[in-house]
């Protein structure tokens, strides 16, 4: 049976590691509790999250890709900006869903579910989630902040209490700003600079379990922002986009004529 990995590493704040290897964000306060994405939802995530905690839950999506929303489905409702809403369908097709199963079963995972109620499952009751909206779990207070890059409806949670960002896809060390939902670099840029005068002072992403200071966010800006072409390597993969990566130190951006220019 796929299992996810559990980690506290904040009281009431877990890592958890779903069974492909994406983190899910679960935050519980005195009264309420919050589950930052949904990972690809082969295993029972509600039943997971009921390990932990019995309060009420909301779910948001940090955005709307494959590794995020598929676990959605096994919700009564899921928030998420709208401009991620036709992505989030797209990626919870039953093709979408087809080439995970595909993938699985080629790298010798037994996935352990009924695939073909899996594959047809959908993308569950979307709700529109607008930044600037505030959680107050009790003791914790969550903030959802615009962090679209990525892609358009891209958002990050600021637990002003702790001083501790969560970021899904938005700001890493490997950032994707090639895909035909990703915004311009200059766009990346914007966000960054903007989010990085934000009061935190570390931060974690959605796939490493690494906790980041926030001074990592200049490394992301010196990146995006030296990017060319004549610097870069193509990147093999979707590469009827026309990916190329550029790289400093430990730190990369994948990116495409498109998004250089736009």
């Amino acid at each position: 049976m796929l299992q996810f990995k559990i980690n506290e590493v904040q009281p009431g704040v877990y890592l958890i590691k779903d069974p492909l290897d994406v983190n899910i964000f679960l935050i519980e306060g005195n009264e309420k509790a919050l589950l930052f994405d949904t990972g690809y939802g082969v295993a029972d995530t509600p039943a997971m999250v009921k390990s932990i905690t019995a309060k009420p839950l909301t779910v948001i999506l940090g955005h709307g890709h494959i590794d995020h929303a598929n676990g959605a489905y096994q919700f009564d409702e899921v928030w998420l900006r709208e401009e991620d809403y036709e992505l989030c369908r797209e990626h919870t097709s039953p093709e979408i869903r087809g080439e995970i199963i595909s993938r699985m079963k080629e790298s010798g995972i037994d996935p352990g579910f009924d695939t073909d109620v899996w594959r047809n499952a959908g993308a569950c009751n979307l709700k529109p989630l607008k930044t600037g909206t505030v959680y107050n779990l009790g003791g914790l207070t969550v903030e959802v902040i615009d962090m679209a890059g990525h892609t358009g409806g891209s958002v990050g949670l600021l637990l002003k209490e702790r001083r501790l960002l969560i970021d899904s896809d938005s700001a890493n060390s490997h950032c994707w700003m090639f895909m035909e939902q990703s915004l311009s670099l200059r766009e990346y840029i914007a966000m960054l600079e903007r989010v990085k005068l934000l009061e935190f002072d570390h931060f974690y992403v959605a796939h490493q379990e690494t906790l980041y200071p926030k001074s990592t966010f200049d490394k992301y800006i010196s990146v995006a922002a030296n990017a060319t072409i004549e610097k870069s390597q193509p990147y093999h993969f979707r590469t009827y986009l026309d990916p190329y990566i550029y790289t400093e130190g430990d730190v990369a951006v994948v990116f495409n004529e498109r998004t250089l220019k736009g």
